[in-house]
Order: structure tokens, then C-alpha cells, then sequence
């Protein structure tokens, strides 16, 4: 191995040990309430090298959130089979959604606190447009479905794709955050469990999606 190529593994290994610290420090803290010290003494590096690689704590959030959206990505990917039809698909994608957020809770949590109005869109630092565009990724998995079923039958015609996937993903992630914060004040006060709630999210989309 070169020089060369042996400082581009390390200053590589370097900003990954970074990240893995932020990403620990921003799951038990929040974003407001971590510093840079904080990432740094974490990571055991000095804040200045910190500053080599990401100019402030925000870029480095946007680079733990862009993880997240990859992690995202890939679990929605692996749902999506093209040789059945849409809405099954469709289904499947949703439920990977939902475990990823009983999974990676502190991805899911990232992602809620998630603004697109936080960017400047026509100036875009380099973290924050890999984030916009991860997250652009994610959401035309959606789009992408429920174009599909359009044309193979399976999910009314009559539906906007872009616009249904928006408002689908606010609504399941809404559906996801009340889980999380209200499971079980629910069970014990109405005696309905998530997955019945489950069940009945499901059957709701049903009948708004189906033909």
C-alpha cells in the first residue's frame, strides 16, 4: 500500500470514529444540547481535528442523519419485489418503515427532527445536500410503488403518486411517533395494542389506496 493511499485509509478511519461518536452523543443528548467538546472528548480526538473534517456540529449531524437515510433505504429496498403487485409491495414497505423505527431508534429520531426548511436550497453545504438527496431517495421508494400500482391494477389510478406519497409518509410517521410515546396509555386505558392499531392502519389504507 502507498503513502498516499494509506493516509486516505486513515484520514477515512478518522472521520468514521468521528461520526460513530457524534452519532452516540446525539442519540443520548439531541442535537441543542451536544457540542462539539462533547463529540470530541467522546470521540478522543482534539476539537480541532473535529474541525478538519466537519466545519460545525450541525454538518456532523447532517452526516449521521445521512446514515440513517442510507440504513432506511436499504431496509425499504429489500422490501420492494417488483413480481408482486404494488399494493403488497406497498404494505411491506410501510412495515419495514415501522420496524426500522422500533429498530433504530435513534435514526428514526434523527429523521423526525429533520427540516427541509433548516436549507438554504440553492446553497447547499456538501452534508446537507447528500442528506436532502438520501431523503429525496427514500420517498420515490414510495413514489415509485405507488406508480406501479397504478398501472398494474392494484392501487387506484385516480391517485396523485408524489402527492399521496407525502402524505402517506406523514401519516404512518405520525402513526409511528404516537406508538412510540403513547403504546401504553393506549393498551391500558382503551386495551388496543400497536399491533392491532397495526391492523387497523392497514385496513384504513385499503380502502383509501384499493380500486
Amino acid at each position: 500500500m502507498g503513502v498516499l493511499e494509506r493516509k486516505e485509509r486513515e484520514k477515512k478511519q478518522r472521520r468514521n470514529a468521528i461520526l460513530d461518536a457524534a452519532e452516540k452523543i446525539f442519540f443520548r443528548q439531541g442535537l441543542s444540547n451536544t457540542s462539539m467538546d462533547s463529540i470530541a472528548k467522546e470521540a478522543e480526538f482534539s476539537k480541532g481535528t473535529l474541525y478538519l473534517y466537519f466545519k460545525n456540529k450541525e454538518e456532523l449531524y447532517r452526516a449521521v442523519l445521512l446514515r440513517g437515510f442510507i440504513l432506511l433505504e436499504q431496509k425499504l429496498k429489500e422490501e420492494t419485489n417488483e413480481e408482486e403487485n404494488a399494493y403488497d409491495s406497498l404494505k411491506k414497505i410501510t412495515m419495514a418503515y415501522y420496524k426500522f423505527s422500533q429498530e433504530e431508534d435513534g435514526y428514526f429520531n434523527a429523521i423526525l427532527s429533520y427540516q427541509d426548511d433548516e436549507f438554504d436550497l440553492d446553497n447547499l453545504e456538501v452534508e446537507s445536500g447528500k442528506s436532502v438527496k438520501a431523503g429525496n431517495r427514500v420517498m420515490q421508494i414510495l413514489i415509485d410503488a405507488l406508480e406501479r400500482g397504478r398501472n398494474d391494477g392494484s392501487i387506484d389510478p385516480n391517485i396523485n403518486p408524489v402527492e399521496s406519497a407525502f402524505v402517506l409518509w406523514s401519516q404512518f410517521t405520525g402513526f409511528l411517533q404516537m406508538i412510540k410515546k403513547k403504546k401504553e396509555i393506549i393498551d391500558h386505558y382503551f386495551t388496543v395494542g400497536a399491533e392491532h392499531l397495526l391492523e387497523t392502519y392497514f385496513l384504513l389504507l385499503e380502502k383509501s389506496l384499493k380500486p
